[in-house]
């Protein structure tokens, strides 16, 4: 989810990376979460433009479902949660990942990781999308995510300053983070030495996608699918898994699922990305952060 740079924007920057950002530390592990899913209820509250966008594109996807109103209630509770995840990160490093994320399919991954091969998880920008890597990182498997795009528009001074604070905090990840624009030499790399990548299904969002795409069709819609990570379990020999995040009656949960037949093409790629994208949109809506992109001239065609 995007909102548009402006004065108000830069106040609200200084408020929330700043002391709301410090207040929060004191709460006990886990509580960040929660209070920052109540900021974006509150946000999504007064932005009427930003709320009836969503509400429209999901409308395009589900029609008018009597439960989009809820949806998209919960669509601004998981960017909120998403965006200011990484102020968790060095509790997490420090052993406290538990009290974030409940991992469910560690057994499908080390099955995987037994032969050899390294894994690629293959996931969408669903929950905080990040709170996987960082479990895992901090678990002791060797981790890898496939990063990148960003933006496309200029931020303001404030902006950027956020966005610097958020890369420092990116830090505290025990894993690495490879540019999705540059070489993919340390990945293979990464994949033959028996490690972890992490790689998207849908997009990077803000503008500057990444990656070679196939037009295929996503809750009937035209859509450009990357198949950056198949690809990688097909150049590799690696394992290919899907990983999804959203949130359950306990807080946020991951479900590894059982190791996925690698596509002989790219082809067979792009369809096995779009009926994996489809089926997890349709079980978890609300926890995608794409929906305010889900239109003619971002995501679909």
């Amino acid at each position: 989810m995007v909102f548009d740079e402006s004065p108000l924007k830069d106040v609200y920057r200084r408020l929330v990376w700043g002391p709301y950002r410090l207040g929060l530390a004191r709460l006990p592990a886990g509580g960040e979460l929660r209070a920052n899913r109540a900021l974006g209820r509150l946000v999504g509250i007064g932005a009427r433009g930003k709320r009836a966008r969503v509400r429209r594109n999901m409308a395009r996807a589900f029609g008018e479902d009597p439960r989009l109103d809820g949806w998209v209630r919960e669509t601004f509770q998981t960017h909120f949660a998403d965006q200011y995840v990484s102020w968790t990160f060095a509790r997490i490093a420090a052993g406290q990942g538990s009290a974030y994320l409940d991992l469910e399919g560690r057994e499908e991954l080390d099955r995987a990781l037994s032969r050899g091969r390294g894994a690629v998880l293959m996931h969408p920008h669903m929950g905080p999308a990040q709170l996987p890597l960082c479990v895992l990182g901090s678990e002791g498997y060797r981790v890898n995510q496939v990063g990148g795009g960003g933006v496309s528009h200029e931020l303001s001074a404030e902006g950027r300053r956020a966005a610097e604070l958020r890369a420092r905090l990116e830090g505290d990840i025990p894993g690495r983070i490879w540019d999705g624009a540059g070489y993919i030499r340390p990945v293979l790399r990464a994949l033959k030495d028996n490690e972890l990548v992490l790689s998207a299904i849908d997009g990077t969002g803000g503008g500057r996608e990444l990656g070679r795409r196939f037009d295929r069709r996503v809750l009937g819609q035209r859509m450009k699918v990357p198949v950056g990570a198949v690809f990688l379990a097909m150049k590799t020999g690696a394992a290919l898994l899907p990983l999804h995040t959203f949130l359950g009656p306990r807080g946020y949960r991951s479900v590894i699922g059982p190791e996925l037949v690698a596509p002989s093409d790219l082809e067979e790629a792009a369809d096995l990305v779009a009926l994996q994208l489809e089926r997890w949109l349709r079980c978890h809506p609300g926890d995608w952060h794409f929906w305010d992109e889900f239109e003619p001239g971002r995501f679909l065609l």
